[in-house]
């Protein structure tokens, strides 16, 4: 009872210290992700009165081939609560959500310790349970999880992943000692079967529960069932464990333009991303085991790529430890048994985000779940020796720890307090990232728009303004090709420095970029605000150089709407009619059937011209490519806020 009641209060204060801690972290900005996600989605901006606007809501991501709906809803109740995007509201249930994972985590390890046996005593092995929830809990790796709202999406695949291993593990530690009716192992299957779906309806790597599930079976299990090791069972567990791969393998032999298809949009090879991923997975596990803060960011698009296995070398060196680390770990798989349930459960869930697929090179909350059973590891290491020791009382080790973890924390969440201070700390440690220059820049700028109001002198206001240029004059020299650094200079020298615009031509060096380069999604974005600048008249340019840049991106990229949309908003930003419009609208809408923005534009342009019956033929088009009905909600708002004009069109 006593030991009940301390181990109790100590969980209470980790959970307490985390409050405190992530705390501060809750007035941080919305960005990047969260924007297109949230801010500027308005289906999922509701009040909550009517359910067609909790459907819309729900399928209103464009992230993922599920669309995410389970995460999106949890975005719309937040909005229906509090009747805006509050970014403490929205972090506040991330953090919320977070403290739910680490008390799964606690449950799941000590159930996992109590069968292997490991620790003297149920009260070592309930420690070592808390402390490893408590680690995971303070990782300051974690931050730009919990805090970018958009990873809620993450935070709740997690979630529902570690309660299906945690329902599997109470089933199946029982089944090993008196074996399971056919009756019992079906009701366990469907249970698994729907949180596999709530955990990818959240984000697709929800998936991978049945692989992690094989992993606990073949680390854990090990094909022990009614008290005796079943060979046919452990056969199988080795089996299941291996299918993925070697589908993985057959797709890539069979058809590997499934998955080398997405690498056409990406400035790196299939080869090149798999051999950088061999190099990244050892990186995410040194932050984890040492976590370097100044190492940690939001973005790492300053890690060189593998060019090959020699270039760097590292690369042919973390691909021969791979192998070797899970050699040793099968060896010795008996005596250690975490060991290699922490490293092919790192693997595994990774194993989505960090191989083949052609997604972002790097991101931390791609080890948000995957990080989970290293910290049973280190909590292992701490708890268990130290219990047999008489020389080390268990408190110092795990105290030290946890406080190291804390601190650590502590200094990371106050970076992400504040949007400004965020882009200053990110583009400080990461000098040779472009995107981190991007955001500091950014936020320089901003900081001059709002000078008067942030109280800033006209000498500060002017400085702010000066170093925003600078910073996008270090990612122009850090590459040449950099569209965002190159429509940022071309804005700021064509609006307050006019003697630097006389002095380089950035239109020349935007063609030449826009020759050469791989567009990726940032680069598309970069292209809006040079529409904007260009449609406003700050960038100037005569309107054939314009369209003939469109026409040689029409070139490179035949089968892009998006070009079309560029076009269009260039044209209409130009007092353009709806004759020289509408064609443009119509190719998109026949290349890219099912883009919302086509139909849209096109209602609005067929609106101009006084078109009612138009308006209605694209609204039934657009009603047929939208068979879920998606976009009722505006579709309706179109009409319901358009004019009425002498002719009767809405």
């Amino acid at each position: 009872m006593r030991h009940s009641t301390s181990l109790a209060l100590f969980a209470a204060l980790i959970a307490l210290a985390a409050l405190l801690v992530y705390l501060p972290g809750l007035s941080g900005p919305l960005f990047f992700d969260d924007k297109p996600a949230l801010t500027a989605n308005e289906l999922v901006k509701i009040d909550g009165s009517a359910f067609d606007e909790w459907r819309a809501a729900a399928f209103s991501s464009h992230s993922g081939v599920l669309r995410r709906p389970i995460a999106m809803l949890s975005f719309a109740a937040n909005h229906a609560l509090v009747g805006d995007f509050s970014p403490a509201a929205v972090k506040a249930v991330n953090l919320a959500i977070h403290l739910a994972i680490a008390g799964l985590l606690y449950g799941l390890s000590l159930a996992l310790l109590s069968f292997l046996r490991l620790g003297r005593e149920p009260s070592v092995r309930q420690l070592t349970a808390l402390v490893a929830a408590g680690i995971w809990l303070l990782h300051p790796l974690h931050v730009s999880t919990v805090l970018y709202s958009v990873q809620r999406m993450a935070q709740l695949s997690t979630f529902f992943v570690l309660a299906g291993l945690l329902l599997f593990t109470l089933y199946r530690r029982r089944w090993a000692e008196v074996g399971a009716t056919t009756g019992e192992v079906l009701a366990a299957a469907l249970w698994l079967l729907l949180l596999t779906a709530l955990a990818a309806l959240s984000k697709e790597n929800g998936v991978l529960l049945p692989w992690l599930i094989v992993v606990l079976e073949v680390c854990v299990f090990r094909g022990v069932w009614a008290g005796t090791s079943v060979r046919w069972l452990r056969a199988g567990g080795w089996l299941a464990l291996a299918t993925p791969v070697v589908l993985i393998l057959l797709l890539l032999g069979l058809a590997p333009e499934f998955i080398t298809g997405g690498y056409a949009w990406r400035e790196f090879t299939l080869e090149q991303r798999v051999l950088t991923q061999a190099r990244l997975l050892w990186s995410y596990l040194g932050w984890f085991w040492l976590p370097n803060i100044n190492a940690m960011a939001f973005q790492h698009d300053d890690i060189p790529l593998s060019m090959g296995l020699l270039a760097p070398v590292s690369t042919l060196v973390c691909v021969v430890a791979w192998p070797l680390a899970l050699l040793a770990a099968f060896v010795l798989r008996l005596r250690y048994p975490l060991l290699l349930l922490a490293l092919l459960f790192y693997l595994v869930a990774h194993s989505m985000e960090s191989t083949v697929y052609p997604l972002e090179m790097v991101y931390e909350h791609r080890n948000y779940l995957a990080t989970v059973f290293m910290s049973l590891v280190i909590a292992a290491l701490l708890v268990i020796p130290a219990s047999s020791s008489r020389r080390v009382k268990v408190a110092y080790p795990v105290l030290a720890v946890l406080a190291v973890l804390c601190l650590l924390l502590l200094v990371r969440v106050q970076s992400w307090s504040d949007e400004f201070r965020l882009a200053y700390t990110e583009a400080s440690n990461h000098p040779d990232s472009p995107r981190s220059n991007f955001f500091y820049a950014n936020a320089l700028l901003q900081r001059y728009e709002d000078g008067a109001a942030q109280g800033l002198n006209e000498e500060e206001t002017r400085g702010a303004l000066l170093l925003s240029r600078h910073y996008f004059e270090r990612m122009y020299q850090n590459d040449n090709n950099n569209l965002g650094a190159l429509v940022m200079l071309y804005y700021l020298d064509s609006l307050f420095f006019p003697v630097l615009r006389e002095q380089v031509n950035w239109w020349q060096k935007l063609e030449v970029a826009l020759a050469n380069r791989t567009l990726q999604a940032s680069d598309w974005n970069a292209l809006n605000t040079l529409v904007e600048c260009l449609a406003s008249g700050i960038c100037e340019a005569s309107r054939g150089q314009v369209l003939a840049q469109f026409d040689a991106l029409a070139g490179r990229y035949p089968q892009s709407a998006r070009v079309l949309r560029l076009r269009y908003l260039y044209l209409s930003g130009q007092g353009a009619e709806p004759a020289e419009l509408l064609p443009l609208l119509q190719r998109a809408q026949e290349l890219a059937p099912r883009a919302d923005w086509a139909y849209a534009y096109l209602v609005n342009e067929y609106d101009r011209a006084g078109d009612v019956a138009q308006m209605y033929e694209v609204t039934r088009l657009w009603l047929l490519n939208d068979r879920q009905r998606y976009q009722l909600p505006r579709i309706k708002s179109l009409f319901r806020t358009a004019p009425i004009d002498q002719g009767g069109s809405p």
